[in-house]
């Protein structure tokens, strides 16, 4: 009857269906965009923890990581602000200013360019030194810095500008296809390096050059034929800025030999596409290089007639204090030598005044190559009585020695030359740059037969220096190095720099064929790697999954690992990205998106005006979506909504809307039972409160004085107020699958519960708000404060004023918040009336171990084993 009169007297609040379903769209609507709020948040916590572990340094990223991390933050940091718009009514527009400056501040950064010194797109290598590095690129700058400041013999040529490259990128539009092409490219995945590269690459030779690059092109080949009296045949080699410098790029790039005058434009392309070789993409990722800090120049040089050709190196690159020089080479064009597919003739010259041969050793040099006479170059047979003969007399190489050591005396720092002899008996310099020697070295000494128990399996040149163990990887050439695992020994038939793309996940590389001096030895120094090359029967003597030890510096393998051996060679050289050009630019990135400045939310400057990162405003937002979710209830007018009483034994009516996915429903049923319920969080809510330990309709002993406090509050305070909604309204709850909000007004006081519960627990939460109370203040009080206990004992964060009790607890798995949930509805229930008969302060603690005991009718004499009355279950036992 009661209830009869309490729906007449609110029949002017009632709707017609169609404005319950309107009105239940609506709050399903606002539910969707809170869903898609905290997605957006899990986005942007994503791409700060993946940021946050490429600044570590560990692991290979480009710019188009760096590219893609800022886009993907600002994308959902505008979302969530959209989306928080929308769940406040528009409440903080100022987030939008923030954002924007915030954006300004990250795209300057990203738009950054070098600036290219503009000028004539081609130089005669006679004007040419190092001051022209920017403008030339590393190789043109140090043949010309060799030529015409140090005086030593290189080809005649021709630089072709950096400037050219960008030009005839930006005539046909390149940069913004290939940044298209390399956005979010897993340099790791060699499959889609190498699809990515081959786009790029036809991209590149299919595009046209600028009639002003053509021509001046054409005029520095014609300047070039007029001095050497005829039309000569060119090596258009690469000349990348930076190329050639404390970087190698060692075999990354791309030359073309023996190149006609009619063939001169497309081998120039040729060598611009070189750029994006998937070994030189690699490269460039492994060692933090942005794309726009290495335009490609281009050196045109005429032909040298090469009888022999090699490298020198101005120090021992494995023992660079033994005051003595190295130098390889074989029969023909140098090709062969550098790049590992010969073993070549080996020579050791004292270093000092005299330069002096220590020893030497033929290598079997069975092919060379050769200049072929239409263009172009191809491997040829060696004859067999010049494959045993040193390719140099003792003599040449001490005149080489000579030379090597000016390079080295110019600039003041070890080099590795790359020369050739021609038939008139005269070195020519091919090349140089900065040798990476090891930082490592002992003096020379016979690898034993054994170590620890470990035979040798294998001896050879020792290329970089060092001791690493792991599993054989075997490989017949660098096409076949997909799947190459992290920590395994790369064992190649013979050495090749396109090994680079697996050179920061190798712990050691062996190979059959290989020189010291070599493009792939070179590299390996350079990432600190253990190698050991010309080992003759690697590939043979080594199985797969088989665990070797390699000593680089003793040029051995040995079978198993050798833990004697490993503990003697100390740490070795990083291999990170920290202190790289796109690691700085990550972490100037990162001050912008990653920063978190906002820390505490009961600040005055936690505030939409203090956002002063995308971390910032995620954090800002997060935390006003709850709040905004958390006032639902005492937002919507329920009788608008299409609601189903629950039929459970409990102390009032809850009535449940579904939002999706929150109710099993059944056709015809005028009310939802326990089983209907879908909601996770709202089960494990009402799994608590129906929890039959509870007895909450059993009488309760209460003080006289407790009862006096309950009829005075009622006389003088007859109609308490909370928000828009009377005190004793029905109870709701508001469900979907992974959602509640539960609402409950009962007499005097009421709670709010809001949660999130998933299989992500960076979107778990629970937020709980309990006001009011039947009693006096003191006793109100006291109440809060028990709860206060004993939700800080079930790892709540809880904020108490008076008798206002706001807590919350986040980022918990899913067993663990519907473990709380759970608790939580026990508590809700068990703390019915207890304002009443808490009139002193001391006794919350001895109600707080009762609560955790599971004596939840609070009786002086319980006495049962917490596990049978329904305690506290398995990490949330004890407060």
């Amino acid at each position: 009857m009661l209830r009869f009169f309490r729906r007449l007297l609110r029949i002017d609040r009632w709707k017609p269906l169609e404005a319950r379903t309107d009105a239940t769209a609506a709050l399903h609507l606002k539910y969707l965009t809170f869903k898609d709020l905290i997605a957006s948040n899990d986005e942007i916590l994503e791409v700060i923890a993946e940021v946050e572990k490429k600044l570590e340094g560990g692991t290979t990223f480009g710019m188009a990581f760096v590219r893609s991390s800022a886009v993907t933050a600002a994308a959902h940091a505008y979302r969530m602000i959209q989306k928080l718009d929308s769940l406040s009514q528009r409440r903080y527009p100022e987030l939008y200013a923030r954002f924007s400056d915030i954006q300004h501040s990250v795209e300057r950064i990203l738009a950054r360019e070098p600036v290219r010194e503009r000028g004539a797109y081609v130089l005669p290598l006679a004007s040419v030194s190092l001051a022209q590095l920017d403008r030339v690129g590393g190789k043109s700058a140090n043949l010309g810095e060799l030529k015409n400041r140090a005086g030593l013999p290189v080809p005649e040529g021709f630089a072709v500008t950096t400037g050219a490259c960008v030009d005839f990128f930006a005539a046909n539009q390149l940069q913004d296809e290939i940044r298209a092409l390399l956005l979010g490219l897993d340099v790791e995945d060699l499959e889609a390096a190498a699809a990515t590269a081959d786009a790029i690459r036809q991209a590149i030779l299919a595009a046209v050059l600028p009639p002003a690059i053509e021509v001046a092109i054409l005029a520095g080949y014609q300047r070039l034929s007029a001095s050497l009296g005829s039309e000569p045949r060119v090596a258009l080699r690469s000349s990348a800025v930076g190329e050639d410098g404390e970087l190698s790029f060692a075999g990354q790039y791309v030359t073309v030999l023996n190149v006609p005058r009619r063939e001169i434009l497309a081998a120039y392309k040729e060598v611009i596409a070189g750029l994006y070789t998937p070994r030189a993409i690699c490269y460039r990722a492994i060692k933090g290089i942005p794309d726009e800090d290495v335009p490609m120049g281009v050196s045109c040089l005429a032909m040298v007639d090469a009888v022999a050709s090699g490298v020198a190196c101005s120090v021992d690159p494995n023992r660079p204090d033994a005051r003595r020089m190295v130098v390889n080479g074989a029969w023909g064009l140098g090709v062969a030598t550098v790049d590992g597919s010969v073993s070549p003739d080996a020579w050791t010259v004292t270093k000092g005044e005299r330069n002096s041969v220590i020893s030497r050793s033929a290598g079997s040099k069975e092919t060379s190559v050769e200049a072929l006479p239409e263009g172009g170059v191809a491997a040829a047979p060696v004859p067999a009585e010049l494959r045993p003969a040193l390719c140099l007399s003792d003599g040449q190489v001490e005149d080489l020695a000579r030379l090597v050591a000016a390079a080295e005396a110019h600039y003041g720092v070890p080099q590795e030359v790359e020369w050739a002899l021609d038939r008139s008996g005269r070195f020519v310099l091919l090349q140089a740059r900065p040798l990476h020697a090891s930082s490592r070295w002992t003096e020379k000494e016979e690898a034993p037969a054994d170590v620890g128990g470990h035979a040798r399996l294998l001896t050879g040149a020792a290329a970089s220096t060092g001791c690493a163990s792991g599993r054989v990887f075997l490989s017949f050439g660098p096409d076949d190095i997909a799947g190459f695992p992290e920590g395994a020994v790369l064992v190649a038939r013979q050495s090749h720099p396109q090994y680079v793309r697996i050179m920061d996940r190798a712990a050691a590389i062996v190979a059959d064929i290989g020189a010291p001096t070599g493009h792939m030895a070179s590299l390996a120094r350079e990432f600190g790697i253990p190698a050991v090359l010309d080992t003759h029967a690697a590939t043979a003597l080594l199985k797969p999954g088989d665990v070797v030890t390699v000593d680089g510096g003793r040029g051995a393998v040995y079978e198993g690992r050798a833990d004697g051996l490993l503990a003697q060679q100390g740490e070795r050289r990083p291999r990170g990205m920290s202190g790289t050009p796109v690691h700085a630019a990550l972490a100037e990135v990162a001050r912008h998106v990653v920063t978190l400045t906002l820390t505490d939310p009961k600040s005055p400057e936690f505030a939409a005006r203090s956002c002063r990162t995308f971390h910032d405003i995620a954090r800002f937002v997060h935390e006003r979506a709850f709040e905004e979710m958390f006032r639902v209830s005492d937002r919507v007018s329920y009788d608008e909504l299409r609601s189903l009483p629950l039929a459970a034994r409990l102390p009032f009516t809850v009535y449940l809307i579904d939002l999706g996915g929150g109710l099993q429903r059944r056709a015809g049923a005028a009310s939802v039972q326990r089983e209907d319920v879908a909601s996770l969080p709202m089960a494990a809510l009402l799994d608590g409160m129906t929890n039959p330990e509870l007895r909450w309709w059993q009488p309760k002993a209460l003080s006289i004085s407790g009862v006096a406090s309950v009829t005075t509050q009622a006389i003088f305070t007859p109609f308490v107020e909370y928000g828009e909604r009377r005190l004793g309204d029905r109870s709701y709850a508001i469900v979907a699958e992974a959602y509640c909000n539960f609402s409950s007004r009962i007499g005097y006081h009421f709670a709010t519960v809001d949660s999130y519960c998933g299989d992500s627990p960076s979107r778990n939460y629970i937020s709980f708000r309990f006001k009011g109370g039947a009693a006096d203040e003191t006793r109100r009080i006291n109440r809060c404060v028990l709860l206060e206990r004993i939700l800080l004992g079930l790892d709540f964060q809880v904020e108490r004023q008076a008798d206002l009790v706001n807590a919350r607890i986040r980022k918990y798995g899913r067993a663990a918040t519907l473990e709380r949930l759970d608790m939580l509805g026990r508590l809700i229930i068990a703390s019915r009336q207890l304002d009443m008969r808490m009139g002193a302060r001391a006794s919350v603690e001895w109600y707080a171990n009762a609560f955790t005991q599971g004596n939840y009718l609070f009786d002086p004499d319980f006495r049962a084993d917490a596990g049978e009355r329904g305690g506290a279950k398995g990490e949330v036992q004890g407060c």
